[in-house]
C-alpha cells in the first residue's frame, strides 16, 4: 500500500490537464509561472509538468468560506 500511495503522489500531468483540472485556461498557467506565481511545477527538459499532489494542495489553498 505503502507504494502505492508513493506512486500516486508522484504522478504528474501536463499544463493542459492541470488547466483542466484548475479551469483554467493554459495561457494563464503560463503566464503564473513567467511571474512565478501558481501551483508549483518541474520542468524535465522543455516539458512542463505539475505533480498532481500539489495542484490538488493549490485548490484547496484557493478556497475560502463566506461569513454566514
Amino acid at each position: 500500500m505503502m507504494k502505492q500511495q508513493q506512486a500516486q503522489q508522484n504522478r504528474h500531468c501536463d499544463e493542459f490537464a492541470a488547466a483542466e483540472y484548475l479551469g483554467l485556461k493554459v495561457t494563464t498557467l503560463r503566464d503564473w509561472r513567467i511571474r512565478k506565481r501558481g501551483p508549483v511545477y518541474a520542468k524535465f527538459g522543455k516539458a512542463v509538468r505539475y505533480p498532481i499532489s500539489e495542484l490538488e494542495k493549490y485548490a484547496e489553498a484557493a478556497r475560502f468560506r463566506m461569513a454566514a
